[in-house]
């Protein structure tokens, strides 16, 4: 079964929050608080009983964060507001800053467009290194 390269690109933006798999028999994604409470337990079990069936999928956020952030801000056209962000990450609390110039500038769109293809990048790599197909 193909992994659809949209849906796993979407868990991994959630990945800082959300345990993820792939059922690589059906080429399904699923995040672990998308099934009901009471069924959660009874999907982890299945998971653990038949282990090579499921990959999980990592947390993104962990060290790439500001990277992505940092390579937004590079790939800016205007020297001003490439510079800003640039200078909004620089330090502790930057993540932070970074997200208020983003707004600041009316830049959200455009982030949120970097963002989802950053991460489909980064599901197709991720297929591929795991030796999983997958559709655009």
């Amino acid at each position: 079964m193909k992994i659809k390269l949209d849906e796993l690109a979407a868990a991994f933006e959630q990945s800082d929050v959300r345990q993820g798999y792939v059922d690589i028999a059906k080429g399904k994604v699923i995040l672990m608080d998308e099934v009901g409470d009471e069924d959660t337990m009874d999907h982890v079990f299945e998971i653990e009983d038949d282990f090579e069936h499921y990959v999980p999928l990592p947390n993104l956020y962990d060290g790439d964060e500001r990277d992505t952030m940092r390579a937004f801000a590079e790939v800016q056209e205007q020297p001003a507001m490439r510079e800003r962000l640039l200078t909004a990450l620089e330090g502790a609390g930057g993540t932070s800053r970074f997200r208020h110039q983003v707004k600041h500038l009316l830049l959200l769109r455009a982030w949120q467009e970097f963002l989802h293809q950053h991460f489909l990048e980064q599901a197709r790599w991720w297929c591929e290194e795991n030796q999983l197909e997958y559709e655009e």
